[in-house]
């Protein structure tokens, strides 16, 4: 699909290339998630699996998002609202997701999940667009 990329950073060593990637270290993990850009938002997400309704169900008419998946497991739903297209993924921590406007997304926890998200418009309740897609 066009308007969502699902991929998972690699863990290397350094250095790490421009498209990102992950250094696992006794300190801990670094990740790079974009290098460049403009952005105008960065929002920290929980996902919790018993919250009786999942992340989303919307999509954004100008709002391209960048999810980065920090912990947990997540299944994910997207649907192009031009070709009707729709996908299913599994999302795990180190993978990162660009969705795209004018595609619906929704995320449901399998377990308590973290994940960070930019995008490169300032939130906009107005550009926040209800599109219910139901279960992963």
């Amino acid at each position: 699909m066009d308007k969502v990329q699902v991929r998972r950073l690699p863990v290397i060593s350094p250095p790490l290339p421009d498209g990102g990637g992950r250094i696992q270290s006794p300190a801990g993990e670094f990740a790079r998630v974009v290098n460049g850009g403009t952005y105008r938002y960065l929002a920290y997400l929980e996902f919790r699996p018993d919250a009786g309704r999942p992340r989303g169900n919307h999509y954004h008419e100008r709002r391209t998002e960048t999810l980065y998946v920090i912990s947990g497991r997540l299944a994910a739903v997207y649907q192009d609202l031009e070709s009707g297209e729709r996908t299913e993924a599994i999302l795990e921590a180190g993978d990162l997701v660009i969705v795209h406007p004018r595609c619906a997304h929704v995320y449901h926890a399998y377990e308590i999940s973290q994940a960070v998200e930019l995008a490169d418009e300032p939130y906009d309740p107005a550009d926040t667009h209800p599109y219910e897609l139901g279960s992963g």
